[in-house]
């Protein structure tokens, strides 16, 4: 059987409030019993599996959310069909490997529409340790997408599309209270907007502003990714250079493909273990400069 696994890279950010470190909270769930790691993410269980530090100075493991409701009919080639037999504390367990390494604070999760998602991910830490602990998840940008947007000091154009948010209220968490008073007084449920400077004028737009913003819109990104749809910043350096940059684009993403020699209909968790190993390996480099470690 063969697999394409999407890896995404994120990085993980503890709330000051907090006075542990995710490694510390990932040192502390792992030795609590496996029965008592569930938690109820967004209505629906999710557990720290396994997680073990050792590996290129890393944690590795698996988080698991279980499909309680929902759940699809087994069914043959000669048109049978028949529920699966399932107790009432079972479920469908949909599986996310993860590698985590302290030293950049940097995670490389596999993507996995069914399992838990980075928002459920940062979630279920959140609910586990308690204490008001805010745990954020951020998508990492390019090595050369992130020097780009670091050199950028004018902007001259800044796109958004986003399309029907459930709760626009996101907005006002994430400090885009602009973007969600437009919701409010036009009642419109998405956004395209072009925002960009006067071509008769040598002028830019707040490049603090376009960065926090764009920011932001890159951390909502992950939790609703089918609904952010666009988000690009044209503009120039100091010795005007143009740069243009598509965050969404140029966020660090790897494909890994899977040749499995297992008979089972899904990948063992030791086949995935080795994509997402073969993934870091193939931005470690990138990662280690962006924290200028040797």
């Amino acid at each position: 059987m063969s697999k394409n696994l999407t890896i995404d890279f994120y990085k993980v950010t503890v709330s000051e409030e907090s006075n542990l470190s995710f490694n510390d909270i990932l040192q502390k769930i792992i030795t609590i019993s496996i029965a008592q790691r569930s938690q109820e993410v967004r209505f629906q269980p999710v557990f720290l599996y396994e997680a073990k530090y050792g590996w290129e100075h890393t944690w590795e493991g698996e988080i698991v959310r279980l499909r309680m409701d929902n759940i699809p009919v087994k069914g043959n080639l000669a048109g049978t069909i028949e529920d699966f037999k399932l107790a009432d504390d079972e479920g469908i367990g949909e599986q996310s490997a993860f590698i985590y390494h302290p030293a950049t604070r940097i995670l490389a999760l596999q993507s996995n529409k069914h399992g838990v998602s980075p928002g459920n991910f940062a979630k279920y830490f959140e609910l586990m340790i308690g204490s008001n602990t805010s745990i954020y998840l951020d998508p990492v940008l390019q090595l050369d997408a992130m020097q780009r947007f670091n050199k950028m000091n004018s902007v001259s154009k800044f796109h958004i599309n986003i399309a029907a948010l459930g709760n626009m209220s996101i907005f006002e968490s994430s400090g885009l209270e602009e973007f969600a008073n437009l919701t409010k007084v036009f009642q419109a449920p998405a956004i395209n907007m072009e925002l960009k400077v006067s071509r008769q004028k040598q002028s830019s737009l707040s490049v603090a502003k376009v960065r926090n913003a764009a920011e932001s819109l890159l951390r909502i990104s992950h939790q609703n990714s089918s609904q952010v749809k666009t988000v690009r910043i044209s503009g120039s350096s100091d010795d005007n250079e143009h740069i243009f940059i598509d965050l969404l684009k140029d966020k660090m993403r790897e494909y890994i493909k899977i040749q499995s020699s297992s008979k089972k209909r899904n990948i063992p968790y030791p086949e995935r273990q080795i994509a997402l190993r073969d993934a870091w390996k193939k931005r470690e480099s990138e990662i280690f400069q962006m924290h200028e470690i040797c």
